[in-house]
């Protein structure tokens, strides 16, 4: 989306400010790298199946939304695109704009449309959102039964927001690709606008192809059209998509039990959001940094010490990026070599719609 010398400036400012966050807090980093050196490997490891059972989620939130559509995907192929994506996505930064055009790619061999691909990863993201809502109200209700009111109000204040934004965001995404008058009026407007804001960095290019884009909404609109005679059908993708989100915080969570500390869920809770949020704005690989820092500011700002909340997320953040993204790597170049996927090119974190 920008060019490579504006990425550079941004990337040099990112890992600045990194190091000057490092530079401040560390007597709280040499904490926490002591609770981590007393953590307990048993509870650690347990951490192992709760992402296996992360990643089933996501590759049966598919499987169960192309079989509404009228395709069949078996659990194995399915299991390894899950690893695959969380490889791309957290290897090339994009905001998850990479998983996108790559899901494409991926299931053409099983002769899935590219707007049907991209309409099961836009329900994938508001069925993961709608369904976190239900997880973040039990997390702000843990959190109004926390110590230290101050903590607990600011804490509440960014759940709320975070919940409005999600709504927000869900209803008007369809809103848009429920009528087609609306669409063809959405794409004539909004990206534009966008196109006019970010042209001067992408030397007189377009960032969104217009064209494209208009006939990507199209196919989205005819799919909808299926779901949306019967909702009903949403009930299965919609649960595993509670599980995946279930899974995710699950596994945060252990790495305090690990540490001793079990600390109120809803702190945990808010942070994942939180981080999680900023995870798909971030031109970063893996929102590396950033997360970090935002999931141990919003634990903090919660309750939870300082050297506590960045030693949990360390062990979090290493252990799943330690063993499960190897895997989505092994998978991603034997899909590479049997043609099934294509390496993302030096523009791939561009808003790409492929009809």
């Amino acid at each position: 989306m920008l060019n490579s010398r504006l990425k550079l400036i941004v990337n040099i400012v990112t890992f600045v400010a990194f190091a000057f966050v490092i530079y401040t807090s560390w007597p709280q980093l040499t904490d926490g790298f002591r609770e981590m050196s007393g953590a307990k490997a048993s509870i650690i490891l347990l951490m192992i199946p709760m992402q296996i059972l992360n990643f089933y989620s996501v590759a049966e939130l598919y499987r169960s939304y192309f079989k509404q559509t009228g395709e069949t995907l078996s659990r194995k192929s399915m299991y390894r695109v899950a690893l695959e994506l969380n490889f791309i996505n957290q290897v090339f930064p994009s905001g998850g704009v990479v998983g996108f055009s790559y899901l494409s790619l991926r299931l053409k061999q099983y002769g899935i449309a590219s707007s049907r691909s991209t309409l099961a990863q836009v329900m994938r993201f508001a069925l993961t959102f709608v369904s976190f809502l239900i997880i973040l109200f039990i997390g702000m209700f843990f959190l109004s039964f926390g110590s230290g009111r101050g903590h607990s109000g600011v804490a509440l204040f960014v759940g709320l927001s975070i919940t409005f934004l999600t709504l927000f965001g869900v209803l008007v995404g369809t809103y848009v690709i429920s009528d087609k008058k609306r669409i063809k009026t959405f794409t004539a407007f909004i990206p534009r606008i966008l196109n006019g804001i970010l042209r001067p960095f992408k030397k007189g290019k377009n960032t969104i192809d217009l064209s494209r884009l208009e006939r990507l909404f199209e196919g989205l609109n005819k799919d909808y059209s299926i779901i949306a005679k019967d909702w009903r059908k949403l009930k299965v993708p919609f649960f595993w998509s509670l599980i995946m989100n279930v899974s995710e915080v699950g596994t945060v969570y252990l790495a305090y039990v690990a540490l001793g500390h079990p600390v109120n869920p809803g702190a945990v809770i808010l942070a994942y959001a939180v981080a999680s949020f900023a995870g798909l704005v971030s031109i970063l690989p893996g929102g590396i940094g950033i997360y970090e820092a935002l999931m141990t500011a919003t634990l903090t700002g919660a309750g939870v010490p300082k050297a506590l909340a960045l030693s949990a997320t360390l062990i979090y953040r290493i252990l799943t990026g330690v063993i499960f993204l190897p895997i989505g790597f092994i998978y991603y170049q034997i899909a590479l070599r049997k043609g099934q996927a294509e390496v993302p090119n030096r523009d791939a974190n561009r808003i790409d719609f492929i009809a």
